[in-house]
């Protein structure tokens, strides 16, 4: 017999099984059924979980940087005497007087000794925005940058958190190019400098009647440029009264220290490699053969949409290409015109076609063209065309370019040159091509400006150069990259491409390589380093903990099989489309409940809700024949439409909406086991006015293109069914190579291929007919609220095989003809089970199941909140305990009602109190103006507030405390005099202790009491007796000491099964904590 693994991996969960299967003799073993639960690696909304922490990082870093900046300013200030010493009670006098005072006379009068230190030092704290001219992406895609928070309130409907975010940040930035722009446009009017315009701008607020106290000069968007100006103007007015500036040295110093930028810089190890020739550099975006594949890629895809579908023919091609090359981009309508010649010597019209990509979000717009053939083309006009030498100007001109604006140090990095360097640079450029290409000065000094597309492709340069005839021929680019027909042309010139080592390997490879590590360990870190998605690298460390412990348990196996979600190693942009498309179709499932109730059906089911939207996408009409499709004549007690497959279920084993439409029961009956094509095969007219409709309901926005190409399909892809079984995906076949690393070069040698990728629709269908649904569900429906359904799946797909496809459509045949027909319906026996007594050995092993639990023991995270908060040194004590009583800043616009008694100053709540009063009792709305301390005292716009907090939850910062957040165990003692007590050390304190180099956990004596367990989340424990018998896993720890966890098999988010118990209750109840490995075996945890 086969000792198969099966795997269902899903992003925060793998179940596996371990069987032994003798197919001929149908006999089979369950060894062990399992599940593996852990966190997801990104938040619930798609963000990656060390985004904010490393946005975190970046105001860290900006702030100490600028610390530094000022401080070696202040140095340089006070090595040559502009400045007294930091820190003395002269240095404080100094910085009290008013800067933008001093910048304006500085301009025109002589300023002291100091006063001009004080004025340089004020430019450095004010410098501004520092603008860029070039891109600074080094990624082979778009970036997860961090962006700003928006209010889930100002979100659009109907799009993500992240796209939302995005365009806030769009929107942002744009606002502040403007802003920019207006009050730059503003200082160069009034003819001042920066510093002199918002000190005019200060006086003149004064001469109005405004306190000076809240004229505000910060804020501004401002541009550095308009600073650097205001530097060189003082550092002239001011040289003839302090000789010290006339040192060319000390001048060029001031400005590196007030205005150096640092250069901004990515490592190429974060660009990845080409997967066909790893030792060769990476492909710039901006190059022409970069621009010549992506252009050839997108042409070559094209196909025609509707009654003349086809590809397009070299002929038409070569007149897009051509086009292409001389034109930035095509629109589509531009596309039909350059295609009209063509279709009219055929007597045809290409005004009406459709392209497949036309409908595309992506490529709405139309075809984009080779940028740096358009460039030439226009430099150098009908020239060109003739060119002694044009492939070699279209090689040289976007390299020569990238090298003017970008450096490189040694091989680890890449730097954007400064402005200067980039302008010196580009005359060089300019200079290469008159002296070595002959071309004239002007033409030369135009192409050494342009600025090609930034960023590297995933393919090197020598790859694509081998690529690039084939594409010219027509190939399609994704066909030469996975393509199984040009699987030996791949051989015959990327011998060298990225494939198994050869090497038996008993275990899968730990990433954590060091200086004493194997080659696979060192490989498996570069290779984790590659994979820019946190998701996939969690779910492949999870699966390889699971998997090395099952092979230590079980031996290698013969086979295995997996199953991946649908989300696992999905891109940004493909989950924010997964995650609005299933967003929308609730909303029109919820549409459809509501409009079907007010027709008189008065509990919809799954069935009726179906029949629905697939009635609304027909435009309520029926595709094969045209018929309008009454309400009744669907919904009613006799219906005249039905539900059918467009490529029969027997053959394709899809029941998926993407394969459904609505049909008269006659012409479905007629239709039978057929697609739409055969069955208008001998009625041509009919067939084109179904296609008609079809293309008008893709028109009108009512049925999707994917589906409407099926209908119109004249032919099913060869063993459509049988393919069913296999998952081609992308997350698949990573998954694939990662375990394949258990076996040396399968495929090269011919052997049998050891690990399968399988998809969800066989593995449903044969877990329903197996009844395996009845396991862990009475009414034989999948039930998600249980972890261990993963391991049914699990099993499901160890068993699963093609024969299974092939016994499913022969079910599905026969039921639809007893359907129709009326004929016998088919026995379960067509698709039997692997074995007689699978379902009761998958019962017994279910309910040996103990699903194991990622334990989060790691410190990380962010150590406290954000809020500051000041001590009073005030205790308070009540039934609850004693508490500090702590204060902290507010703006009076974001207090509730019940904020306000929390104002700790009595006067200024009382003048709160009065003023939301007065206007309606609202603070909301109160606030849209501020009230005044006095007659002519100050607005209060904030207020600090009382915020009782334990002691021990706080950390103390530089300024003050913050909440500690989030906690990182709980330990729990046995004291003398017999009493329980738990002691909840956060996060912050556990940070503390690993700086201190001292155990996490402490097991040490508290209190002279005896240490009995720590928890963590994600630690199990078993309760020996009593109604909370059982494994519970823990999800959180309170402050006060309540541990809340779950049953160790519930995957539900209610709150019905949680429990919460405090230290010692759980250990009157005789509860232990154990230890769970990765396949759920139980030891002590011999805490």
């Amino acid at each position: 017999m086969q000792r198969i693994f099966g795997f269902d991996i899903g992003t925060t969960s793998i179940g596996f099984a371990v069987i032994d299967f003798g197919k001929e003799r149908k006999a089979g073993k369950i060894l062990r059924l399992g599940a593996r639960i852990f966190p997801e690696a990104r938040d619930p909304d798609g963000t990656p979980l060390n985004q904010q922490r490393r946005a975190k990082r970046m105001m860290r870093r900006q702030l100490r940087r600028r610390r530094e900046r000022r401080r070696s300013l202040n140095e340089l200030l006070s090595s040559f005497g502009l400045l007294p010493p930091f820190g003395g009670k002269e240095w404080d006098e100094i910085m009290k007087l008013d800067p933008y005072a001093l910048r304006t006379r500085a301009l025109g009068e002589l300023l002291e000794t100091f006063e001009l230190g004080r004025t340089l030092y004020h430019l450095a704290k004010r410098r501004h925005f520092k603008e860029r001219d070039i891109a600074e992406t080094g990624e082979t895609e778009a970036p997860e940058a961090p962006v700003a928070e928006e209010a889930p309130s100002k979100r659009r409907k109907g799009i993500s958190k992240q796209k939302a975010e995005k365009e806030q940040e769009v929107a942002d930035e744009a606002k502040a190019a403007e802003a920019r722009a207006h009050f730059t446009a503003e200082v160069k009017a009034s003819g001042q400098t920066i510093g002199a315009f918002l000190s005019q701008r200060k006086r003149d607020a004064v001469l109005r009647g405004e306190r000076e106290s809240d004229v505000k000069l910060r804020g501004e968007h401002a541009t550095r440029a308009l600073v650097e100006d205001e530097f060189e103007k003082i550092l002239a007015a001011q040289e003839a009264h302090h000789p010290v500036l006339k040192d060319s040295a000390l001048k060029g110093a001031l400005h590196e220290a007030i205005f150096a930028q640092r250069p901004v810089f990515w490592r190429k190890k974060t660009l990845g490699k080409c997967r066909f020739m790893p030792e060769s550099p990476l492909c710039p975006r901006g190059s022409w053969i970069s621009q010549e594949r992506r252009m050839l890629e997108k042409v070559n895809n094209l196909e025609f949409l509707g009654g003349n579908a086809r590809p397009l023919d070299a002929e038409e091609r070569s007149a897009l290409i051509e086009a292409l090359r001389v034109k930035p981009k095509l629109t589509w309508a531009q596309a039909r015109k350059i295609l009209e010649p063509q279709f009219e010597k055929r007597g045809e019209s290409a005004r009406a076609l459709k392209f497949n990509h036309e409908t595309d979000k992506d490529q709405a717009a139309g075809l984009k063209g080779n940028l740096v053939d358009v460039e030439l083309n226009k430099a150098f006009g009908a020239a060109w065309a003739n060119h002694p030498r044009r492939q070699e100007l279209r090689e040289f001109l976007p390299e020569a370019l990238w090298r003017a604006d970008y450096g490189e140090i040694g091989d680890q990095r890449v730097v954007i040159r400064s402005a200067q360097k980039r302008a010196e640079q580009r005359r060089e450029v300019a200079a290469r091509l008159a002296a070595e290409f002959a071309v004239n000065h002007e033409i030369a000094a135009s192409l050494s400006q342009l600025h090609f597309p930034q960023g590297w492709e995933p393919y090197s340069t020598e790859a694509l150069r081998i690529m690039l005839p084939e594409l010219e021929e027509g190939t399609r680019f994704g066909a030469l990259l996975n393509g199984p027909d040009w699987a030996g042309w791949r051989d015959e010139y990327f011998p060298e491409r990225e494939q198994p080592t050869g090497q038996f390997l008993d275990l899968l490879p730990s990433p954590r390589a060091d200086r004493h590590a194997s080659t696979p360990q060192e490989e498996e870190a570069e290779r984790i380093s590659r994979v820019r998605n946190p998701t996939v690298v969690r779910v492949q460390n999870e699966l390889r903990k699971v998997v090395n412990n099952l092979i230590r348990e079980y031996g290698k196996p013969d086979l295995i099989r997996i199953e991946l979600a649908r989300d696992v190693g999905k891109s940004k942009r493909e989950r924010e489309e997964m995650q609005k498309g299933m967003r929308d179709r609730e909303r029109l499932r919820e549409k459809a409940r509501k409009d079907l109730k007010e027709k008189g059906i008065a509990d919809p089911n799954d069935d009726d809700v179906e029949k629905w939207l697939l009635w609304r996408e027909c435009g309520e009409e029926c595709p094969y024949t045209g018929a309008r499709i009454a309400f009744a004549d669907l919904f009613g007690g006799n219906p005249a439409f039905e539900v059918e497959h467009i490529w029969p279920r027997s053959q394709s084993l899809d029941n998926s909406l993407r394969n459904k439409t609505l049909c008269e029961k006659r012409a479905n009956r007629d239709k039978g086991a057929r697609i739409p094509f055969q069955y208008f095969r001998d009625r041509p007219d009919a067939w084109a006015a179904a296609k008609d409709r079809i293309w008008k309901l893709v028109a009108k926005g009512g049925m999707t293109k994917g589906k409407a190409k099926r209908f119109c399909a004249e032919s099913m892809p060869d063993d459509f069914a049988g393919r069913q079984l296999n998952d081609t995906s992308y997350a698949a076949r990573e998954a694939r190579a990662f375990l394949e690393r258990l076996w040396p070069d399968v495929e090269i040698k011919g052997s049998e291929i050891n690990v399968r990728p399988v998809t969800g629709k066989v593995t449903a269908q044969l877990r329903r007919r197996w009844g395996l649904n009845h396991i862990l569900a009475d009414d034989g429906e999948k039930t998600r609220e249980d972890h261990r359904h993963h391991a049914v799946d699990a099993l499901v797909v160890a068993c699963a095989d093609n024969g299974n496809t092939q016994r499913l459509s022969e079910y599905f045949a026969k039921e639809w003809d007893a359907r129709h027909y009326g004929t016998p319906r088919p026995e379960a026996a067509l698709v039997p089970e692997p074995w007689p007594t699978i379902r009761e050995d998958a019962k017994r092993a279910v309910d040996q199941i103990i699903v194991s639990h990622r334990v989060r023991k790691k410190v990380s995270g962010p150590l406290h909140k954000e809020t500051s908060y000041g001590d009073t040194g005030v205790d308070v004590t009540n039934s609850n305990g004693t508490y500090r009583l702590f204060v902290s800043r507010k703006p009076l616009a974001s207090l509730s009602k019940s904020e306000l008694g929390d104002i700790r100053d009595e006067g200024a709540r009382r003048i709160v109190e009065d003023w939301v009063e007065a206007r309606g009792g609202d603070p909301k709305k109160a606030f849209a103006a501020f009230p005044l301390r006095g007659p002519d005292g100050p607005e209060i716009k904030k207020a600090r507030l009382i915020a009782p907090q334990k002691l021990r939850g706080m950390a103390p910062l530089k300024n003050g405390y913050a909440t500690t957040g989030n906690n990182h165990h709980i330990a729990i003692y046995r004291l003398p005099d017999g009493k329980i007590e738990g002691r909840v050390v956060s996060l912050y304190e556990a940070a503390k202790r690993m700086a201190r180099h001292e155990p996490v956990i402490s097991r040490q004596s508290y209190e002279r009491g005896a240490f009995l367990m720590s928890l963590s989340l994600g630690d199990t424990f078993f309760v020996p007796s009593g109604e909370r018998v059982g494994y519970w896993v823990v999800n959180s720890i309170a402050g006060n000491g309540q541990m809340f966890s779950r049953p160790i098999n519930d995957a539900g988010k209610d709150s019905k099964s949680q429990w919460g118990p405090s230290p010692g209750p759980l250990v009157k109840l005789g509860a232990k904590k154990i230890s769970v490995d990765p396949i759920g075996r139980v030891r002590p945890a011999n805490d």
